[in-house]
């Protein structure tokens, strides 16, 4: 009994393969979700609507790491690569910010063992608020955040976005990411049923 036990854990324990992967879906999540951005960036309302969006379009990706990874620490490690690169761009609070929120994720799909469906789904809705974290700057570091648009996009832009960025804007892009998670988890494990069913996860 203990023997077998012992072979169950190790088998719910991350490998080298396992990191690799992690990686890999980690470039292709971090490539949409930049993708995303500087898209949308040139219109300021598209760009303010990121977290919903992102949330919405990186869900089957997020299922799909989880088909693959459905193993203790492979949230959290998605979500620590995320936030580094989210702090790469120069808003250091999307690490900051993602941690935790990667954490809470990781308790949520632990809390199904990793085999549910139900808490992947809240899980994810958790995981989503990641998306929002470089817009933490908008708050915390305002002038420096529109000296920078200033730079890239000019007066106008800068003018337009100011108007639509009130103090209280961090809650609207909580209340978006948190829309586009749920929106983005049954997205994605309605496209990626069997997939689940494969893995295990019911």
């Amino acid at each position: 009994m203990a023997t077998s036990e012992k072979v169950s854990s190790n088998k719910r324990k991350l490998t080298t393969r396992d990191l690799i992967i992690a990686g890999a879906f980690a470039a292709v999540y971090l490539v949409v979700l930049l993708g995303v951005v500087m898209g949308s960036g040139v219109i300021p309302i598209l760009y303010l609507m990121c977290p919903l969006f992102l949330g919405i379009i990186l869900g089957p990706i997020f299922s799909v790491y989880c088909t693959k990874l459905n193993k203790p620490g492979a949230l959290l490690i998605l979500a620590v690569l995320v936030g580094l690169v989210e702090s790469m761009t120069g808003a250091w609070q999307g690490l900051a910010w993602a941690v935790p929120v990667g954490l809470v994720a990781e308790l949520l799909a632990r809390a199904g063992r990793y085999r549910s469906k139900t808490f992947y789904k809240m899980s994810y809705t958790v995981f989503a608020l990641t998306n929002m974290g470089p817009f933490w700057i908008i708050v915390l570091a305002r002038p420096a955040w529109l000296a920078n648009c200033m730079k890239y996009y000019g007066a106008d832009y800068v003018t337009t976005i100011d108007a639509l960025t009130p103090p209280w804007i961090i809650f609207v892009f909580i209340a978006l990411a948190l829309v586009g998670g749920i929106i983005g988890a049954f997205l994605g494990q309605g496209l990626l049923k069997k997939h689940f069913e494969k893995a295990g996860v019911v």
